[in-house]
């Protein structure tokens, strides 16, 4: 075989290849176990949780790819929960750390490629790209090798699906995962978990902090990693399992086991766009609405020092590619009509200009609360009203109580400043772009009753004029 560089690390300017970091290191060593050693009885699986950046998906790559030259008729399944993603993420990252010349067959519809094995008149091996939200496809095949990336977006029932399939003969058998860390209770946390029911003694868990691939990373990202509450860091910068919130949460009644889910764009309907400006930490979210009136939060985008120009240029570019050829239509905060002193337009003229004009309306926290508690209590066919993805990490541990009350210490009194959220300049940008929504999307009813001591109250859809929603 023609020598080729391969460079699973990635590449430094003169496009030297770099060495493997720590982790990157020893998940070679256990791969290398697992080869020399196969277990009949059981199917090891690798699980490395990390923070952003600590280059867990790179150090599946290396052993991976290596297998694939090294096993003739190998099958690699590599999965992600949503295809789109995983076309984005670590395909852009095999296909341009892997020589093409390597490849010998590829099925672009069916996302296969069949890669030259060392060894003249060696069969090739095979690696296939899918998503994981309809396993159905999978039929009867069996694959040696099979990769999860981001496992925390996935399923337990699609792991449990993809380790009855990890049983290829004549091939080294094993699964490797890398995911951010969950919180408590998601089933990546109780199955790793040995004080758990539900621990699953084949998988070795390693916990990795996004510090161990320090050096590799751009020093402006590296300072907004250090500048994010301590809740995030604990988990997308030290790699901790877990949420812990500063505060009591501000909105209540939201459960992440009953609230999120994996939810598609239709394109029949508007995409609704709620607002959050401001150069730190600007945000929006990409919700809709559901025939039955619920609220679907589907993406969630925010920036860092940017400005209001470059930030539109972001969002039109996120919707192209996440939502293509949606109709918007636009909610955000009142303060985007005022002008500053650095510039004569407002954020809310930036955004005209570039096709979104924004819809405001004045609103209290009091009626936020009402509103959004209101969807989240209300079940509709066994669901509750207003569910979020499984891709709003920031959103979801906002509502766990990243936004949050301000925390009341001994002797401290207690004023008119603890009955709103305290804003912390990061979960507050993304939680006040959904209140956005919520303000301009709905009203609260009170519902008269013939016994005057009871009044409830329940949140309906307010439908927008010439809006277009066609419920």
């Amino acid at each position: 075989m023609s020598r080729f560089t391969i460079a699973p690390y990635g590449v430094d300017t003169a496009k030297n290849p770099y060495p493997p970091n720590p982790t990157q290191r020893k998940t070679l060593d256990w791969v290398d176990r697992v080869r020399a050693n196969p277990d009949a009885k059981k199917i090891p699986v690798l699980y490395i949780q990390g923070g952003v950046g600590s280059g867990k998906s790179r150090a599946l790559l290396a052993p991976v790819q290596e297998m694939l030259l090294e096993i003739p008729l190998l099958r690699v399944l590599w999965g992600r929960q949503d295809f789109k993603d995983i076309k984005l993420s670590i395909m852009d990252k095999f296909f341009e750390t892997f020589p093409s010349e390597l490849i010998v067959n590829k099925s672009e519809q069916y996302h296969w490629y069949d890669v030259k094995t060392e060894g003249i008149g060696s069969k090739p091996s095979r690696i296939y790209f899918n998503g994981l939200k309809d396993l159905s496809g999978f039929g009867s095949q069996e694959f040696g090798v099979i990769v999860i990336t981001e496992a925390h977006e996935t399923t337990e029932h699609a792991y449990r699906t993809l380790k009855r399939r990890c049983r290829q003969e004549n091939a080294p058998n094993m699964i490797l995962l890398e995911g951010e860390p969950p919180n408590e209770g998601h089933w990546l946390s109780r199955l790793t978990d040995p004080n758990s029911d539900d621990f699953d003694s084949d998988i070795e868990k390693w916990e990795i902090s996004t510090y161990e691939n320090w050096d590799n990373l751009p020093q402006a990202y590296r300072g907004s990693l250090e500048g994010m509450p301590e809740s995030w860091k604990r988990k997308y910068l030290y790699g901790k399992t877990g949420f812990i919130p500063a505060g009591r949460p501000f909105y209540e009644g939201f459960s992440e086991s009953i609230h999120t889910g994996d939810f598609e764009f239709i394109s029949s309907k508007p995409l609704i766009l709620g607002w959050d400006f401001g150069y730190h930490h600007p945000a929006v979210n990409f919700s809709q609405f559901g025939d039955n009136g619920t609220w679907y939060i589907l993406r969630e985008l925010m920036g860092t020092e940017i400005t209001i120009d470059q930030y539109c240029d972001r969002v039109t570019e996120f919707i192209n590619t996440n939502f293509p050829n949606a109709k918007t239509i636009s909610y955000g905060d009142p303060a985007c009509m005022q002008k500053n002193d650095k510039s004569e337009r407002t954020s809310w003229d930036v955004c005209r200009s570039r096709g979104f004009h924004v819809k405001i309306k004045a609103s209290t926290y009091r009626l936020r609360k009402e509103l959004i508690e209101g969807k989240l209590l209300k079940m509709i066919r066994g669901r509750p009203t207003l569910m979020v993805d499984h891709s709003c990490k920031t959103i979801i541990d906002g509502f766990l109580g990243g936004y949050h009350y301000p925390e009341i210490r001994p002797g401290q009194a207690v004023g008119a400043n603890y009955e709103t959220p305290f804003h912390d300049d990061f979960y507050s940008h993304l939680m006040n772009s959904v209140e956005y929504v919520a303000i301009n999307s709905f009203r609260p009813i009170e519902i008269s009753h013939d016994t005057r001591r009871t009044r409830l109250y329940r949140s309906r859809l307010e439908t927008p004029q010439n809006a277009g929603f066609g419920f």
